[in-house]
């Protein structure tokens, strides 16, 4: 699947989809799905780096 920024009209593949200019202001943001993915995706790699660490939530 195909995201577009809709403040710069950039396409991203959703596999590899993040916002690249998460700092700044967007009035798209709360709608935006490349922020959202991003987000989540980072949570993930928190999440895989704490159990690699042994350590849990």
């Amino acid at each position: 699947m195909e995201l577009v920024c809709e403040k710069y009209k950039e396409k991203f593949d959703s596999e590899k989809a993040v916002c690249r200019r998460p700092t700044e202001y967007c009035k798209f943001r709360s709608a935006c799905l490349l922020h959202f993915l991003g987000r989540e995706k980072a949570g993930e790699e928190q999440k895989t780096a704490r159990n690699l660490d042994g350590k849990s939530n």
